[in-house]
């Protein structure tokens, strides 16, 4: 059995390799009137789509920091990390890892957001969160790229997306449990680094309006028969990615 420092060692190295400013939250519910389409949510208002610090912490109930190693990103296409662009099989490195710029490389994004978030917990096994929002062109290209991601990630369900850099480490992630409740969908992923077994992500992405939201929640493993992490039910990460899809509805009323 790995040491709980050996883990934890290996998992940090797992969440550089994975993913390589406050907002306000706008109160109640803002719609269009009769008729008239939602407004895309395009440019800086992309940026409000993340949860802050302040939501995260509502959400799970646990204080969380800005990494300050993966600094947030904010821009076209090219802001989104991609250390998985030559990870194989490609078609399933969007299940495995979010916010991947070879993920939505042949998307028509206009604006995107990225940012990773530290927990300051020392008794949770919720150790991180990912978090990206992609918007583009129209709903309904959200909604096309959602229906594509539905796919695919329900034909990787029991895959390894494999990630070899050469002169660094080799990365894995095993995508498992994959769902889609109430259009969100949902899976799993067992990463290890050079074959020691890292970090439990629980993945979830959905789509409104024009924006397509994308969410990693990390989770420290004891050793590889922990069930503790995440939690057996646990819907973190759909919780997150439904609370960014409220902050799209409120910004494109």
């Amino acid at each position: 059995m790995a040491s709980r420092a050996g883990t934890i060692a290996a998992g940090a190295v797992a969440v550089v390799l994975l993913v390589s400013g406050c907002t306000t939250v706008v109160s109640g519910t803002v719609r269009p009137a009769p008729g008239l389409a939602p407004t895309p949510v395009t440019g800086m208002a992309v940026r409000q789509v993340l949860l802050d610090d302040s939501e995260l912490s509502k959400l799970t109930g646990q204080p969380f920091r800005s990494d300050p190693s993966l600094p947030p990103r904010f821009g076209g296409l090219d802001e989104l990390p991609d250390a998985w662009e030559s990870a194989e099989p490609q078609d399933c490195v969007g299940a495995a890892v979010g916010g991947q710029r070879s993920v939505y490389s042949a998307a028509r994004v206009r604006d995107a957001a990225h940012e990773f978030w530290d927990s300051s917990s020392d008794d949770s096994p919720l150790t991180g969160v990912g978090e990206a929002v992609i918007a583009l062109d129209s709903a309904a290209d959200a909604d096309a790229l959602f229906e594509k991601f539905a796919q695919q990630w329900g034909s990787c369900d029991g895959v390894v997306v494999t990630r070899d850099s050469g002169t660094d480490s080799e990365a894995s992630g095993e995508v498992t449990d994959v769902a889609n409740p109430d259009a969100v969908l949902v899976a799993t992923v067992r990463t290890s680094v050079d074959g020691e077994a890292g970090l439990r992500v629980s993945r979830a992405l959905a789509a409104r309006v024009n924006c397509v939201v994308d969410v990693d929640v990390f989770w420290f493993v004891e050793d590889e028969g922990h069930s503790g992490a995440p939690p057996a039910g646990d819907t973190t990460a759909a919780d997150l990615a439904r609370a960014m899809l409220d902050k799209v509805r409120n910004l494109s009323g």
